[in-house]
């Protein structure tokens, strides 16, 4: 990400781009997520709760908001 920072708490809408048996990936801002338990199709939009978002691998987890 540029010049934003995720941080837990947040609020963001993430698109997902897999589906898997115990949630989904998604993308937001160019970084890459996991939303443990959601659901959907790759190309829909969740919104979610930032949980963790570790910048040194660029990747955030995050909840069903």
């Amino acid at each position: 990400m540029d010049d934003q920072t995720l941080a837990a708490g947040d609020i963001i809408a993430a698109t997902i781009t897999k589906s898997l048996p115990f949630g989904v990936l998604v993308e937001y801002a160019g970084v890459a997520g996991l939303a443990k338990g959601a659901e959907g199709k790759p190309g829909e939009q969740l919104n979610l709760r930032v949980i963790d978002f570790d910048a040194a691998e660029n990747r955030f987890s995050a909840e069903r908001a």
